[in-house]
């Protein structure tokens, strides 16, 4: 049960991290009306490190098994609250400087750029789930099959 949780943690972290690094195409794909480069100019540089950082950590948390290592989906998860977060405070700061400053976004961008830092934090999640139930085994004394 803990290897298919850590796999399912592993896929969606996977998953979310690449559309994550290709998600401002796909919203300039759906809504071409505005440029929305400024939005990646302001958080881009922060969501390729980001992106690197938990694909860093994903390639660890397969091989990690011992039950107290909590730092490979608490690095997935905080980078998930992070960019959701970051996205959420663009979303509702008005740009004076830009021409799309005090309208809306559209809510196909919204949908767009959303599901990526939902992804990662779903991954953390599944990692935190696979750490507990590899504690209940190892407490148990029984070894999981490699």
């Amino acid at each position: 049960m803990s290897d298919r949780t850590a796999v399912v943690a592993f896929v969606l972290s996977l998953i979310g991290a690449t559309y994550q690094m290709i998600s401002y195409g796909v919203e300039f794909l759906i809504d071409t009306r505005y440029n929305y480069s400024y939005v990646f100019g302001v958080s881009g540089f922060m969501i390729v490190i980001g992106t690197l950082v938990v694909f860093w950590a994903i390639g660890h948390l397969l091989d990690s098994r011992g039950p107290q290592n909590v730092t490979w989906p608490s690095i997935i998860l905080a980078m998930g609250v992070a960019n959701l977060g970051n996205l959420i405070i663009i979303w509702n700061t008005a740009g004076y400087v830009f021409p799309l400053g005090g309208q809306t976004l559209p809510v196909g961008v919204m949908l767009a750029l959303s599901p990526p830092p939902l992804l990662l934090i779903a991954g953390g999640i599944f990692g935190f789930i696979a750490l507990e139930h590899q504690r209940k085994i190892s407490s148990l004394g029984i070894r999981s099959p490699s």
